[in-house]
């Protein structure tokens, strides 16, 4: 088999979508010990532990299973819609951090071309990729975006508060809350508007030709193929003194730019002295032989809650870095981060700690 989804959907009959649910299921019940017990010995059934593994962590697994008692599989999953990783049920509702769920039924044509699209982008990009990004992807190149590649390609719209940095996008005449880490992609290469004064790029335009003509309009990622509705990303952070020099530009298309800013996958280097794409553990992106993915998939929540809370990119790494050894072999998620603000903690001037690990 060329991929495990195709395993999964020949010998069990699993959808993709199916599949990478079970994963992610899977996963997270490793370090979930009690809510593992209360699946395998019948006390809830796997929908609803399903849902609960968006967001219960070690030390919040009790509070949420009790929370849930008596409730339907659709209860579970309102309570767990508006809420991050690490909340407690009674923890007031994040609209930014709210799925939505879309449900279609499709004639046979319809669902098989479908189902065309989602491998042939599966195929351009890589294999990890998920639905949920092949849908994006989908979206945006329908969206197409404007013919000048000297131009950003994000023109969607999105209003950001000055004092609160709150995000929202605008989608059919109605705002929707999105994550910082939505935004944060987004001033990578945007054009921005203030009050009456006319719409300013980030990235000079000749600036941005040079780098989609450098590139061939293709994601920069080894083996990805994707070249529609890319965006230009700064190998450091604009937050962490990244400039518009070209050396440290690069292209990437809307899944691997998002896994960079969720802390998924790490770029390295210039352009003239050569990028390194890493997975969250540091192995070589892409080579599964040597990738880790329940650690990867720690230090990549770890990174992104540190971001969530303040920390640069540059700075997020460092501590993911110092944790890494024993995250997912020692550590859970939980005691990841912990261990990660105490390091930050015993580096870092006393006046400036204000958050409790």
């Amino acid at each position: 088999m060329a991929t495990l989804f195709e395993y999964a959907e020949r010998f069990v009959g699993l959808r993709p979508r199916q599949t990478e649910e079970r994963l992610r299921v899977a996963f997270a019940l490793e370090d979930l010990p009690i809510l593992d017990a209360a699946l395998s010995e019948g006390h809830l059934h796997y929908s609803a532990v399903r849902e609960l593994t968006r967001v219960v962590e070690p030390d919040t697994e009790e509070a949420w299973i009790e929370a849930v008692k008596g409730k339907t599989v659709n209860e579970i999953a309102g309570m767990v819609a508006s809420h991050d990783p690490g909340d407690l049920p009674e923890d007031p509702e994040r609209n930014e951090a709210r799925r939505h769920r879309v449900v279609l039924e499709v004639s046979a044509e319809t669902y098989a071309t479908y189902r065309e699209a989602q491998a042939k982008l599966r195929r351009d990009s890589d294999t990890s990729l998920t639905e949920e990004d092949g849908l994006l992807l989908m979206a945006r190149g329908v969206l197409g975006g404007p013919g000048d590649a000297g131009r950003s390609s994000y023109q969607i719209r999105m209003t950001q508060c000055a004092t609160c940095l709150a995000t929202e996008q605008e989608g059919k005449g109605a705002a929707v809350p999105v994550e910082a880490v939505v935004a944060e992609m987004a001033n990578c290469d945007a054009q921005r508007y203030e009050g009456t004064e006319a719409a300013t790029q980030e990235i000079p335009p000749a600036t941005r030709r040079f780098v989609v003509a450098r590139q061939n309009s293709r994601c920069a990622v080894p083996g990805c193929a994707i070249a529609i509705y890319t965006d230009v990303h700064h190998v450091t952070f604009r937050a962490d003194g990244g400039t518009h020099d070209p050396d440290g530009l690069v292209l990437l298309c809307s899944a691997h730019h998002r896994a960079v800013h969720r802390g998924k996958l790490r770029i390295e280097g210039t352009w003239s002295s050569g990028l390194h794409f890493r997975h969250a553990d540091g192995s070589v992106y892409g080579n599964l032989a040597e990738a880790d993915a329940h650690r990867a998939k720690v230090l990549a929540d770890v990174h992104l809650t540190l971001c969530t809370m303040g920390f640069k990119d540059r700075e997020a790494r460092k501590l993911t870095d110092a944790v890494g050894p024993r995250a997912g072999v020692t550590m859970g998620f939980e005691e990841a981060l912990r261990a990660a603000l105490l390091a930050w903690r015993s580096t870092a001037p006393s006046a400036t700690w204000s958050a409790s690990p």
